[in-house]
């Protein structure tokens, strides 16, 4: 039988001598290959592996460094400001060195001065009063400004127990965006219920209301409140906390309830427009 007959002629196909040993010698390669990338893929594991290794074992070893001066001293920081993450150590940070001048360095007049120029005030906006250039600005430094330090610590302790919490869910740079929209929602729905009000407004408040919505949020989503919250869903906590605002600023006549409410409602709003992806941010 000639050995170049026709392969189709054949039924059952044999490769030729010279083709099989080419056919093993593209495996052998394509084994080869796939031998280097294995071993490469699991070298960068290792590496990687190794990386957070020795970021754990560094990070070990400074809290155990740390507790063992506590322990040397003994004494406990009343707050491990380390843990605390970036933008929340920042913000607390700027509000009490912006109290302490208010309170220990500006004087009576002054503070009031300040407080009036860059706290938000909507007559300024309506012309109920004199156009003044800081209104430009005081949208945003009226988050950075208190009127005592009752007002103060109470923000500061929402900021960390919500603050932080969101945070760490999402990262310093939406935290600080969402915080910033949060108080701009809590401004605007306060001029639009009192615009010709010559009284300004400061805090952080409308701010953290948000971010403190978001966070129940999340919570109630996630079971953190427990399955009965889970299975009713966030509506009957928003409306219970909108009425609590509401009926807390009915009752304190100091209180501006408005910006609070507008935080509030703002942060659900926006909250939920990320999560559609209709915003980005």
């Amino acid at each position: 039988m000639n050995d170049k007959d026709n392969d189709k002629d054949k039924i059952i196909y044999f490769p030729a001598l010279d083709k099989r040993k080419s056919l093993g010698k593209d495996k052998k390669k394509a084994e080869k290959i796939a031998t280097k990338n294995a071993n490469k893929e699991r070298g960068t594991q290792d590496a990687l592996e190794e990386q957070y290794r020795t970021q754990y074992r560094a990070e070990r070893a400074k809290t155990q460094s740390q507790k063992a001066q506590y322990s040397a001293s003994g004494k406990q920081p009343f707050i491990n400001w380390h843990k605390i993450p970036m933008f929340a150590r920042i913000s607390i940070g700027t509000l009490l060195i912006i109290q302490t001048i208010m309170s220990f360095v500006l004087s009576s007049a002054d503070r009031i001065s300040a407080l009036y120029h860059f706290g938000f005030v909507p007559a300024m906006y309506s012309g109920g009063v004199e156009w003044h250039w800081s209104a430009l600005i005081s949208p945003v430094t009226t988050l950075i400004l208190h009127s005592g330090w009752m007002h103060l610590t109470f923000n500061i302790v929402m900021l960390m127990a919500m603050g932080v919490f969101f945070e760490r869910e999402f990262g310093a740079k939406r935290t600080a965006i969402f915080f910033l929209a949060c108080g701009m929602a809590g401004n605007l729905v306060y001029f639009l219920l009192n615009p010709g009000s010559p009284v300004p407004v400061v805090g952080a408040s409308g701010a953290i209301s948000g971010l403190f919505a978001v966070t129940f949020l999340i919570m109630i989503e996630r079971g953190m409140v427990g399955a009965e919250a889970q299975k009713r869903g966030p509506m009957p906590f928003i409306l219970l906390w909108s009425s609590i605002i509401i009926g807390m600023g009915l009752l304190s006549h100091d209180t501006a309830w408005q910006s609070h409410i507008g935080g509030f409602w703002g942060g659900i709003g926006l909250f939920h427009l990320w999560k559609k992806g209709v915003i980005r941010f």
